[in-house]
């Protein structure tokens, strides 16, 4: 009878273990979002969105700037943003970025 209950609970947390792999994967979906640079302090810019799902949050986001430390961005420099597809919805909108290219 024990050996049947321990089997029970090893069966049941693997499922629960696997269960939670699936969904981590299904959240490092990529989003794209394109807006023009309206501020920069320091590393980080403020962007005003002009296309992507992420409009449906808000119209301006707040991004880091450092993960493109080769390319140098100015005020008004059209930008396209990738980012893991979460939004914190804080004013501004922030999100974890991937990727940033001059447009």
């Amino acid at each position: 009878m024990k050996k049947t209950i321990n089997l029970c609970i090893i069966v049941l947390l693997f499922s629960y273990l696997a269960a939670c792999q699936s969904v981590e994967k299904e959240n490092k979906t990529n989003a794209t979002f394109t807006g023009t640079i309206e501020e920069i302090n320091g590393q980080s810019a403020l962007v005003s969105i002009e296309e992507g799902e992420i409009l449906n949050s808000g119209n301006s986001v707040n991004i880091d700037l450092s993960v493109n430390s080769e390319e140098t961005f100015q005020v008004g420099d059209k930008v396209k943003v990738s980012y893991d597809g979460e939004v914190r919805e804080s004013l501004p909108l922030s999100v974890n970025v991937i990727e940033i290219e001059k447009l």
